[in-house]
Formats: C-alpha cells, structure tokens, sequence
C-alpha cells in the first residue's frame, strides 16, 4: 500500500497531552492516527476511545506480569470449580 504524507494541525496542548496518553498507552502518534484512519475507513465511523488505565489496574498488570496473584487449573472444569 502506497504510503502518503498527511498534515494536519491540532491545538498545542491537546497535542502534547494526546502524546503524553499516547506514550503511556506505548502507541506511536503515528501509529494512532494510522489505527483511527483505518478504522474510520473501515466502518465508517469513529471508534471507540480507549483509555489510560487507573492505577489499580496497572498494578495488577504489573503484579501478573511478574507472575504474582495468578491461578493455574488443568481444563476449563476447574476454572469454574475454583469461582465458586
């Protein structure tokens, strides 16, 4: 796919705020404008709007990352045997 270069202008502070979310996200600007692009061209409208998570969830991410706090079961009997 042939690629074009596109120019757009945007509020300062909303682009350095767009680009602080962005950097914690761990998305390229360019990347998220491609992904929007893409999106809108696709189902011809806007996407949903993701965002950054809260702290508690980064903990957990961080937590299960490191493999702490996480169940092992043999099949899918077990999971739901362990949920109640």
């Amino acid at each position: 796919m042939t690629k074009v270069q596109a120019n757009y202008r945007i509020d300062v502070e909303v682009k350095e705020q767009a680009y602080q979310v962005l950097d914690q996200i761990g998305i390229r600007p360019t990347d998220a404008v491609n992904m929007l692009m893409h999106h809108i061209a696709m189902f011809k409208e806007l996407p949903f709007r993701p965002s950054v998570p809260n702290a508690e969830t980064v903990k957990v991410f961080d937590e299960t990352d490191a493999g702490k706090g996480l169940n092992r079961h043999d099949n899918v009997d077990a999971i739901f045997d362990a949920l109640d």
